[in-house]
């Protein structure tokens, strides 16, 4: 997770859904490269947006200067009001001690390799179903999906050969 951070701003009111803006957004100008709508279920409006930047890159810019920005560009994309929100939020999971060490902030960003994931005396006891445990879509939705389905599949195997043993 070392290479991911998000920036969220929360709104007052959804000022880009009344602009008949969708709140999604790619860009190559600012620190957000991928934008999205991040109203809550219960109508609470906000946008957050991926930076595009490395773990080293975040943590020279800073994060006053990363949010200063983050506005700046949520401004150009949606108008004068992402400027003004009631509340911001960035997660820096690089800048997380309990997350990530600096040997993380040069992986690739996901943890499938070609060996197994869990090696040693947990391998027998610990089955992984998220996202970032996929082989093929990690760090994806779809991944999850993949990933949740594996994982079921390796516990009902593990069930039926302790079932026919006992």
């Amino acid at each position: 997770m070392a290479q991911h951070a998000k920036f969220f701003a929360v709104y007052d009111r959804p000022f880009w859904r009344e602009a008949g803006l969708s709140g999604t957004a790619q860009s190559m100008v600012g620190p957000l490269v991928e934008i999205h709508d991040a109203t809550t279920a219960t109508g609470t409006p906000g946008l957050f947006g991926f930076p595009g930047l490395s773990p080293e890159q975040r943590r020279a810019v800073g994060e006053a200067a990363l949010t200063r920005a983050a506005l700046q560009q949520f401004a150009r994309l949606f108008g004068s009001p992402a400027e003004r929100p009631r509340a911001t939020l960035y997660k820096d999971w690089a800048a997380d001690p309990l997350t990530a060490t600096l040997a993380d902030w040069t992986s690739a960003g996901h943890a499938h390799g070609d060996g197994p994931l869990i090696d040693g005396p947990w391998r027998r006891r610990l089955v992984l179903g998220g996202s970032e445990s996929s082989p093929t879509e990690s760090g994806y939705l779809a991944g999850a999906v993949e990933a949740s389905r594996q994982a079921a599949a390796e516990v009902v195997g593990r069930l039926t050969v302790t079932a026919v043993q006992d």
